[in-house]
C-alpha cells in the first residue's frame, strides 16, 4: 500500500519524460531513488546498531549500515530495497539507499494551568494533507501539512491533549512566529502518542482538530496498535529537525 500510494504521486512527473522513453531505465532508477517509499521509525540499540519499525508489526534490519544514524528513536523517510542477508530476529533484511529524519517529539499533554492555547501553542492555519505520510502507526501520529513561510523562520509545530476526559481528542498547533507569508512549503512532523497509554490490539479513534485556512476542522483516525507498542519503548525525543517531504518543501521545523 505504501509503494501504491507513493506511486499514485508520480504520473505527473512522468510525463514530463514522455522524450525520454527511448533511453535506459537509468533515468527512471534515478528518479525512484529520489523519492521515500517508507515512512519508518528507527530505533537505536545498545552498542551503537539499530532497526526500523515499518509499521506496527513489521521490522526492518539494515545489512548496509552498522552504526544508527541518530541516538535516539526518530522518525524518518527511507529509500530502500530488500536484501538477501541474513535478516535475524527481525522480519526483513534491506539496504538503505538514503535517510532522512523527520521532527520527532512527544505529544502535549496540556497542563492544567494553561488557560489560552492559542498563546501558549499558536493558531496559525495549516492545511493537513490527504497523504500516505499522515498515518498512526508505531505508536506516532505523522502529519504532513501546508502552510506558508519565507524559508527562514523555523515554525513551532505541537499534537497537543487539550482536555483528559477526552483522550482521544487532539490539535494540531501551529505557530508560525510571524511568518505567514511567502511560498506554498509542506512540513511533516511526527508525535510520540505517550500520553494515550496504547493497549496492543485495542482499537481506538483519534480525532484530530487543526485550524485550517478555511475555518475549523477535523478528522477521525482509526488505529489498532500492532505487537510494536507491547515493548514499551519510550521515544519522541528524536534528532528530527528540518525536514525535506520533496522539492517543493522550504519549511523548518521545532
Amino acid at each position: 500500500m505504501r509503494k501504491i500510494l507513493l506511486a499514485v504521486a508520480l504520473p505527473a512527473v512522468a510525463l514530463t519524460a514522455q522524450s525520454c522513453l527511448n533511453d535506459d531505465d537509468s533515468y527512471y532508477d534515478s528518479l525512484a531513488l529520489m523519492q521515500p517509499n517508507a515512512i519508518v521509525t528507527v530505533k537505536p540499540l545498545d552498542g551503537g546498531g539499530f532497526y526500523m519499525q515499518l509499521d506496527d508489526n513489521t521490522t526492518l534490519k539494515p545489512a548496509n549500515m552498522d552504526k544508527s544514524p541518530y541516538k535516539t528513536e526518530t522518525r524518518a523517510f527511507v529509500n530502500y530495497v530488500a536484501s538477501d542477508s541474513d535478516s535475524g530476529d527481525y522480519d526483513q533484511a534491506v539496504n538503505i539507499n538514503w535517510i532522512d529524519s523527520v521532527l520527532t517529539k512527544p505529544m502535549v499533554k496540556v497542563p492544567e494551568d494553561v488557560t489560552d492555547l492559542d498563546a501558549e501553542y499558536g493558531s496559525d492555519p495549516v492545511e493537513i494533507l490527504n497523504s500516505w505520510v499522515t498515518v498512526v502507526e508505531d505508536g506516532y501520529f505523522t502529519i504532513n501539512f501546508m502552510t506558508y513561510t519565507n524559508g527562514s523562520t523555523k515554525h513551532r509545530v505541537n499534537l497537543i491533549q487539550p482536555d483528559p476526559t477526552k483522550p482521544y481528542e487532539l490539535e494540531f498547533r501551529h505557530d508560525a512566529d510571524g511568518d505567514t507569508a511567502g511560498m506554498r512549503a509542506q512540513g511533516v512532523a511526527a508525535f510520540k502518542l505517550s500520553e494515550l497509554k496504547l493497549v496492543q490490539g485495542e482499537k481506538i479513534t483519534i480525532t484530530l482538530k487543526w485550524q485550517s485556512y478555511s475555518g475549523g476542522k477535523s478528522h477521525d483516525f482509526e488505529y489498532t496498535p500492532g505487537e510494536s507498542v507491547a515493548s514499551g519503548e519510550e521515544g519522541g525525543s528524536g534528532d528530527g529537525g528540518d525536514t525535506d517531504a520533496g522539492a517543493a518543501n522550504a519549511l523548518r521545523l521545532k
